[in-house]
Order: C-alpha cells, then structure tokens, then sequence
C-alpha cells in the first residue's frame, strides 16, 4: 500500500497484555511542523543539560494525531456495568469524551502509537531486501 496523505485514516493493531486483546487505534498521518514539533518536545536543551521528555511528547502529539478507536476495543464503567465504547458518531456505543477518556485511561496506548508513528516511521531496506523488486 502507498503512503497516503495526513488527512487519511489509518489504523494500527495493537496488542494489549493488560486486557489480554487486540485493539485498534486510527490515526492521521502528522504534519511536518508536528513531526518537528514533536522533535523539539522530546529532546530539549537547556545549558549543558539534556532533558529527555518523550513520554510528554509521545502523549501530547499523539492526542494529536489521534482520531478514533476500534468500536468496542475500550470499555468503561457505568452504573458498575462495563459498557463497550465508541469514537464514531454512528455507533450505538458512541461516547462523546472518548479522547479525554482515551487519554485518562488508555494514555499508555496512546503513546505506544506515537512512538510508532514519530519515532520510527521507517527504516533503511538492506540490499538484499531490495532485489526482489
């Protein structure tokens, strides 16, 4: 598949050992200036010392970009039921504060994304890896 524009969903599975389950997260692809935003946020400089805030960075810039869940990935608690929830409007599951939620709760998935999508969005292909094409 092609790389496609920011503005297009894209989804990654996500393996959770918490709940044991498989769940999706979409996402936008970032813009440059929040790739170098992000950049900036994670390293900084101050003086002689070197400051290493990825986590912040990972957390924030991944609010960012994210833009939905996998319908009934997440649950939360109502009335002490468990009650799947939804980021899409459609779904019966939907629930309004799925991103603050998702950032109470799930902030952790949240940043494993980002640090998939700002940390390492590519790689060098060897040579041999390159033949077959």
């Amino acid at each position: 598949m092609a790389r496609r524009e920011a503005v297009e969903k894209n989804e990654l599975k996500i393996n959770d050992n918490l709940s044991g389950s498989i769940v999706k997260i979409y996402f936008r692809m970032p813009t440059p200036s929040e790739r170098q935003g992000y950049n900036n946020m994670a390293v900084q400089r101050q003086g002689r010392k070197v400051q290493f805030k990825q986590s912040d960075a990972r957390l924030k810039y991944g609010m960012t970009i994210l833009t939905g869940i996998g319908d009934g990935d997440f649950e939360r608690k109502v009335d002490n039921k468990h009650v799947p929830i939804s980021s899409d409007p459609a779904s019966e599951h939907y629930f309004e504060e799925w991103k603050p939620w998702m950032q109470e709760h799930a902030g952790d998935l949240v940043m494993l994304m980002a640090a998939h999508v700002f940390d390492s969005p590519a790689e060098i292909s060897e040579a041999e890896d390159l033949q077959g094409n």
